[in-house]
């Protein structure tokens, strides 16, 4: 055998590459790695130095998730594998992890965000601010009516389902937009314009996207034994108010606010943003 001295047996190359003799066996099978030469009187299976590196690619590719069965759907005519599809593959899989943990991380610095909020925030109190601009998935809420608690967690629900189906990556926060000036109101839930996204927004029919604008706007907590109340609350404290000097309101859920008294918060907002 010409150059044996180089080639490597497969529990060398088991050894050197931390992979099992019988993963090796199996690529050989499976026509992912051949060996360089096989002995047709032992059947021992020997090895090129380059085909160490080859392994690191076979391993690399397979790290990113790639069933080891669509290795197949690289195979060439002749029987060998198209390295640069399979590399280009195991590329896009990667790019698609990295947008889906981008979208984890935006979610997550979000509802830290909402823990220094309550920090700053005080319990009594109006605090006044400058709303930024914020993007909003919503569908129509009745105007001026006795809040439906369990209507509102259905609208959430499909909310969340519908920026699924968008591909927008949803914020912490949700409740209702109230419109007072045109005496209209929405069940909305944030998210993030930029959130790994290409082109428009996919939302069915039924769904509005909002986009306020910032504004002044003044803010408080709103907190009573049920979480209704909190939001029946609010709406009345919007029908007090003049809709020409606030014509908007949100009320917004405060995550984390249940006491150990059993009460809970929601956050109020009248502002000037236009909707």
């Amino acid at each position: 055998m010409a150059d044996d001295d180089e080639l490597l047996t497969i529990g060398e190359v088991a050894k050197l590459d931390g992979v099992s003799a019988k993963a090796l066996r199996y690529y050989d099978a499976h026509g992912i790695l051949k060996p360089e030469v096989v002995d047709p009187q032992t059947g021992y299976r020997y090895y090129s130095p380059d085909q160490v590196l080859e392994l690191d690619v076979v391993r690399i590719c397979l790290a990113t998730g790639m069933p080891l069965d669509s290795l197949e759907d690289h195979r060439l005519p002749d029987g060998t594998l198209d390295w640069r599809g399979v590399l280009h593959a195991s590329r896009a899989r990667v790019d698609g992890e990295i947008a889906r943990l981008r979208k984890q991380q935006l979610s997550l610095n979000d509802y830290l965000e909402e823990i220094v909020r309550k920090a700053q925030t005080p319990e009594d109190g109006v605090v006044s601010s400058d709303l930024q601009p914020t993007w909003l998935a919503a569908k129509p809420w009745p105007y001026d009516q006795p809040f439906a608690i369990k209507r509102y967690l259905r609208t959430m629900t499909a909310l969340r389902g519908a920026m699924r189906e968008a591909d927008a990556t949803p914020l912490l926060r949700r409740g209702i937009l109230i419109d007072h000036r045109h005496e209209r109101a929405w069940a909305y839930h944030q998210f993030d314009p930029q959130g790994a996204h290409d082109g428009p927004y996919r939302f069915d029919e039924s769904i509005t996207v909002i986009n306020p604008a910032g504004g002044p706007a003044q803010s408080m907590a709103i907190e009573r034994d049920r979480l209704s109340q909190c939001f029946d609350e609010g709406i009345a404290m919007t029908m007090r108010d003049d809709p020409e000097q606030w014509p908007h309101a949100t009320m917004t859920e405060i995550w984390g606010s249940r006491a150990s008294r059993g009460r809970v918060s929601i956050r109020y907002t009248r502002h000037r943003c236009a909707v």
